[in-house]
């Protein structure tokens, strides 16, 4: 089962990697984009199943051991599509969660926030896309 999910570090804990093992922290921000709010540096959320989760996961790893503790699960706020839509008719918050084959050709499995499924379904639908929600 996939989950969305986040990298959620305090700033506290990833200052002393800044003075005293640059190369890992330049690993993981090679990995992921990570922004700064509220004492904390966030990354774009990602699926699990995706190959970025897995080289963010790594550098983690490799920086703190277990690193669990630092993701934050985003996965109840998240809805489930299959769509046939290319990846250009995404906005920033969607997620690709994979690709499976389906009666028309291949199609997409996204997930985006509970929120946005109307209007990103509408854009879907533009192009004659129409979304299907999963589960």
């Amino acid at each position: 089962m996939f989950r969305i999910v986040q990298v959620k570090i305090p700033e506290s804990v990833l200052s002393p990697f800044i003075q005293e093992d640059r190369p890992s922290l330049d690993r993981l921000r090679e990995t992921c984009d990570l922004h700064s709010h509220g004492g904390f540096f966030y990354s774009a959320p990602m699926a699990t199943t995706s190959a970025t989760f897995f080289a963010v996961e790594q550098s983690l790893r490799s920086m703190f051991g277990d690193p669990p503790h630092l993701f934050e699960d985003l996965t109840a706020d998240y809805r489930l599509l299959r769509t046939r839509a290319p990846q250009a008719y995404d906005y920033s918050y969607v997620v690709e969660v994979g690709k499976i084959a389906g009666e028309f050709g291949e199609e997409r499995l996204v997930a985006m926030p509970a929120k946005s499924v109307d209007y990103q379904s509408g854009r879907y639908s533009s192009g004659m896309f129409t979304p299907v929600a999963c589960g």
